[in-house]
């Protein structure tokens, strides 16, 4: 075999490899995208971070997640399950009445390997039912398992989708709510994006007694708390590097 045409074959296997794992250019790149914001936590001087919560709305946690943040008159991000809006409309209305909603997929699926179609398929499905429950779209997206394909980042972009990861993380597996308090509170700092969950199959109940804690620890040390997007706009001019 020449080769020429063992190029060709290698070229063809290449890109059937970049496709199936969620190439992030070719026949499916919408029109007009520029760049992709991906955040982890926000550069800002101000003593300020965002809760964040994922996998709901659940009718087990999610309620007393609203309740803890109704009395402490906290405002958060709650990044919503389509097919759990679908089947409790209601509770995403009432966290939508104070809180930022962002978009989590239709089934939690790792978009990891996600084609450019199912991603979009994933997402607009999910918007569309946001929307006509709580009568606006969803403003953010935050993939599951903070997993994502080049693909996935093409799709959100194209919807102004900005990616929402996390910087501090509630330790569900194990740790008392209290303990979850004490680390998150000492380890958080200015523009910090916190992430626990009030639904799906982590133990949540870390989340619902550790909660009112953390937010009264933050307090202490002078923290305020604000949405991702109202945290997106304290961002400061930064020429910070990784190490």
């Amino acid at each position: 075999m020449g080769a020429a045409a063992a190029t060709g074959i290698e070229e063809r296997r290449l890109d059937t490899t970049i496709t199936d794992a969620g190439f992030a250019v070719g026949r499916d790149r919408p029109p007009g995208l520029t760049a992709t914001t991906l955040l982890y936590r926000v550069t800002t001087s101000q003593p300020i971070v965002a809760l964040s919560f994922d996998d709901g709305p659940s009718s087990k946690y999610t309620s007393r997640v609203l309740d803890i943040l109704d009395a402490k008159e906290v405002t958060a991000t709650f990044f919503l399950i389509g097919k759990h809006v679908e089947a409790l409309p209601s509770l995403a209305k009432r966290a939508s009445e104070r809180h930022e909603i962002g978009n989590h997929t239709w089934s939690h699926p790792n978009m990891s390997l996600y084609h450019a179609p199912d991603v979009r398929s994933q997402l607009v499905r999910t918007a569309d039912v946001i929307t006509s429950a709580i009568g606006r779209p969803p403003t953010l997206f935050r993939p599951p398992y903070g997993a994502f394909s080049g693909a996935t980042a093409m799709i959100a972009t194209s919807m102004s989708y900005p990616m929402i990861m996390w910087d501090e993380e509630f330790d569900q597996h194990g740790p008392t709510g209290a303990e979850n308090a004490q680390r998150l509170s000492a380890g958080a700092g200015p523009g910090s994006v916190i992430l626990g969950h009030d639904g799906g199959t982590l133990n949540c109940e870390m989340v619902v007694s550790g909660l009112p804690g953390l937010i009264d620890k933050l307090r202490d040390r002078g923290f305020t708390f604000a949405t991702v997007s109202d945290l997106l706009a304290k961002a400061e001019p930064t020429s910070e590097r990784l190490p």
